[in-house]
């Protein structure tokens, strides 16, 4: 017990990291582009692949220039739009119907749980960025489809999380008394199943909003995500990998933004998941007592 609780308490700093840096992260992202004098979207011909600090008649380019003259700062910033919001959407999706079908899966047992058992072992089975291709490839580039290949990806974590916690929150005493007073199904799972769960499912919101984040990125980076001109990080990426002998900022700082906020969430979602371990530990020992 005393070593979990030294590491909540070695998690605490992590956890005031990682909200700042995602809150300063999401922040820049959604107010900084209004902010700055460049558009992200505006060519320059004649000011192509400025090394950052640059001055011009227009101002100063901290990140430099890209190929056509773009500012890079203005286009990191806006870059960050597109992959936060296909991340909150698909964890947002993902996880309802993850959940859903967790709770079913778990409360109601036999087939229905084997069913939804087995159809989660197929989708864990297959690369998740091999679905993902598969199905941009036949369906098309947009941010619905986008956001829709994401979630589909990552559905089985909620339902396997979910799942085992129902499963063995069905056989406590709560659950048994609840259903022998007349409730439904639906009313035992809604009122004394769901919040049990709530804190598993912010710890997996964490994780899954990180490999959104990079899932997004990866198929941006392998030209299946945004489409040009549009800022995205992992586009400015995929577009910058070409001179990093030359212009390395082109690709480092959107890489950098990537790496800041993937890092931010999951030491929140480690703080979690330390704070989690203490309160199963102390519920154990009382248990026991």
């Amino acid at each position: 017990m005393r070593r979990l609780r030294s590491r909540v308490a070695a998690t605490d700093a992590g956890l005031v990291v990682g909200v700042v840096a995602t809150a300063v992260v999401l922040l820049a992202t959604m107010v900084g582009p209004l902010l700055l004098p460049f558009d992200p979207l505006q060519q320059d011909l004649s000011r192509t692949l400025l090394p950052p600090g640059s001055v011009t008649d227009r101002g100063v380019h901290l990140f430099g220039t890209d190929d056509l003259g773009r500012d890079v700062l203005a286009r990191t910033l806006a870059g960050g739009r597109i992959p936060i919001l296909v991340g909150l959407g698909a964890v947002a999706c993902g996880g309802v119907f993850g959940t859903v079908l967790g709770l079913a899966a778990g409360f109601l047992g036999g087939w229905a749980d084997n069913v939804l058992s087995r159809l989660a072992d197929v989708q864990l089975s297959l690369p998740s960025i091999l679905v993902a291709l598969t199905l941009l490839a036949f369906s098309g580039q947009n941010i619905a489809m986008l956001v829709a290949v994401i979630a589909v990806t990552g559905w089985p974590a909620y339902f396997r999380l979910v799942r085992s916690a129902t499963l063995q929150l069905r056989v406590r005493p709560f659950v048994d008394a609840a259903i022998s007073s007349g409730q439904s199904r639906a009313s035992v799972v809604v009122r004394h199943l769901l919040p049990n769960v709530r804190v598993l499912l912010v710890m997996c919101v964490t994780l899954d909003f990180s490999r959104a984040i990079l899932m997004e990125a990866g198929l941006s980076f392998l030209g299946l995500g945004v489409s040009p001109p549009s800022p995205d990080w992992g586009l400015m990426v995929s577009q910058g990998q070409s001179l990093l002998t030359i212009a390395w900022w082109m690709a480092t700082f959107p890489g950098i933004a990537i790496v800041v906020l993937v890092l931010a969430v999951n030491l929140v979602g480690d703080w979690l998941s330390a704070r989690r371990e203490v309160a199963d530990a102390a519920a154990e020992r009382q248990v026991l007592a």
